[in-house]
């Protein structure tokens, strides 16, 4: 099963340190914990939408909180949108992840860029 995370855009693999970090991240707040999928929707490429607990806690918003990730305002729909855009905002406040490492472009717009190139 693919599972794509719903209500976050984290920075591709391709956009350096930042998305290494949240990947490296993803993987260790998955790793040896109990999963649980909260499932939205299924997208156009056959992937579950979800939200993902791991031991608990909300690997999505962590990954928001520790700046390893963007709220995804177009996707919020489904998610308690307060939250998200809480932890966005405490993670710009304190300068985490994307904030400290001074990305300029976020994901969406780095994979509009590449399509078109």
């Amino acid at each position: 099963m693919t599972v794509r995370l719903v209500c976050i855009d984290a920075p591709e693999t391709a956009q350096g340190q930042s998305g290494t970090e949240a990947t490296q991240m993803l993987k260790q707040l998955l790793s040896n914990a109990s999963l649980e999928l909260r499932p939205q929707t299924i997208d156009k490429y056959g992937r579950t939408v979800a939200e993902v607990y791991a031991g608990g806690r909300n690997v999505n918003l962590e990954l928001v909180r520790m700046g390893l990730a963007y709220a995804y305002r177009d996707y919020l729909g489904g998610c308690d949108a307060n939250a998200y855009l809480d932890a966005e905002a405490q993670a710009e406040r304190y300068r985490q992840g994307v904030w400290r490492w001074g990305n300029k472009l976020k994901p969406w717009d780095f994979r509009k860029q590449q399509r078109s190139n």
